[in-house]
């Protein structure tokens, strides 16, 4: 796969423009790179847009330029442009002594670097939205991804199976997996326990791979921690019942996909059922945090303000005292860092956004702060969304020096009462953008929209590689 950056600015054909002085890795960066600095797997890579002008949506095959599909290897039309586009990303990663980054100028990305630069597979932090249930198509086998090279979605290869009420997750070597749900049959006859596996790579699906989950579920959380795969909670028919709500139950067993050994294994039960939660890995590949939900969705339902941790090591769910400002289920959440995990909307359709300190229980080393700060709420309320974090420009600035962690908000919808008995639904194909850094919301549409509105989505982000 190939990402032609020249489409962005309207550049030169690839190959035709030569640069008005030679460029060398010198003439970008006045200070060696460091052996710590050869590796630019990861966040080395920044959008390649100026922050304020997406673009419209395409197709997978629209950015593929040069190079066979499958292709893992960097192009590189021009002798040097891929030194100095390492020493340009590692000059922005590494800071001052002051811890102060040194300014460059973006015109030396731009008008020396970019024309002669593509890639013949993905990069890191793309962002794929995966199924869900649009209000008249019923569950999708839709497939987007949020190119951040570009600042627009682009249509993957539709998944094998209509998946509402999903997730999804990546593997160790780059592919993404989509997890239960259910499908266009409903949440009883058509409960899923199967995987589906996409590669980046080759764009397309795998026929086989991922057995099925042990116990079939939708609504359930899902998370990557140390090379696994863990699933907990969800709905699922109760053992040997016939497809009807009815028979339905709100689960706590958790689950363990190994790809070492290519199989399922059941750990330790979370210490309430929930469904409609988010399962969330912070830093340091040891906890995961359950965050909220809904405790009995087929019975007495109550909304969760409680968070969970699992300790992987200890191989346990504790029930932390610390609790979320208010009951949430089917919000949106992530790790920001210092074990802080940020949460937005949910049920009933909230606006409200607050910051939870899992350290506050003194899991991850810090004993002075606790509670649930609040922090700005989102542009509007949306309830069944999710969330990731990816690097993005600062407003207006310009890559690749200005780009810093954001949270982007994926589906969901609102319903509010209308005239009669039946609430109306407004589902959204927008995409709102939190910074981290000034915890507000942007006004810039930096993200466009996705191409149809959904909720129920599935979301995750790929690992991609920078290659010389």
């Amino acid at each position: 796969m190939s990402v032609d950056s020249r489409q962005a600015r309207r550049l030169p054909p690839l190959g035709r423009r030569q640069p008005s002085a030679p460029l060398t890795p010198q003439s970008l960066t006045s200070s060696p790179a460091s052996p710590d600095d050869n590796e630019l797997m990861g966040r080395g890579t920044v959008p390649f847009w100026d922050g304020r002008s997406p673009q419209s949506p395409s197709s997978c095959s629209s950015w593929s330029s040069g190079g066979s599909r499958g292709s893992r290897g960097g192009r590189w039309a021009d002798p040097g442009a891929c030194d100095a586009l390492c020493l340009l990303i590692l000059d922005d990663r590494r800071s001052s002594g002051a811890g102060q980054r040194r300014p460059l100028p973006p015109a030396l990305y731009a008008e020396n670097v970019a024309p002669f630069l593509r890639f013949d597979e993905p990069l890191p932090d793309m962002v794929y939205a995966l199924g869900g249930r649009n209000q008249s198509r019923g569950p999708l086998d839709t497939v987007e991804m949020l190119d951040t090279w570009r600042g627009q979605w682009t249509a993957c290869a539709p998944m094998p199976t209509r998946r509402a009420g999903s997730a999804a997750a990546s593997l160790p070597d780059g592919r993404l997996v989509v997890i239960g749900g259910y499908d266009q049959r409903g949440i009883a006859e058509g409960l899923l326990g199967t995987c589906d596996v996409y590669d980046p790579f080759t764009q397309s699906w795998e026929k086989s791979g991922i057995p099925n989950l042990k116990r079939a579920r939708w609504g359930h959380g899902c998370a990557s921690l140390g090379g696994k795969i863990y699933v907990a909670g969800g709905c699922s028919l109760q053992p040997n019942a016939q497809p009807r709500e009815a028979f339905m139950e709100t689960l706590r067993c958790c689950e363990v996909y190994d790809p070492a050994e290519n199989r399922w294994s059941m750990c330790a039960p979370l210490q309430i059922g929930r469904s409609g939660f988010r399962i969330v890995a912070l830093e340091g590949d040891r906890y995961l945090a359950a965050v909220g939900g809904c405790d009995n969705v087929f019975g007495r339902a109550e909304t969760q303000p409680t968070v969970e941790l699992y300790d992987s090591v200890l191989g346990q769910w504790s029930l932390l005292e610390t609790r979320l400002s208010q009951p949430r289920t089917t919000a949106a959440a992530v790790a920001i860092g210092g074990g802080d995990i940020l949460v937005m909307g949910g049920a009933p359709s909230l606006s409200t956004t607050e910051i939870y300190h899992v350290a506050a229980a003194g899991r991850c080393g810090d004993e002075e702060r606790g509670g649930s700060a609040t922090s700005a709420s989102m542009p509007e309320g949306r309830m069944g969304c999710q969330a990731a974090v990816i690097p993005l420009p600062k407003p207006g600035g310009a890559f690749p020096l200005t780009c810093r962690p954001s949270v982007v908000v994926v589906g969901g919808e609102r319903c509010e009462e209308g005239g009669g008995d039946i609430p109306r639904v407004n589902q959204f194909a927008s995409v709102p953008v939190y910074d981290i850094e000034t915890g507000k919301w942007r006004e810039d549409g930096i993200v466009p929209p996705m191409a149809g509105p959904r909720t129920a989505v599935a979301l995750c982000v790929g690992k991609g590689r920078v290659t010389a």
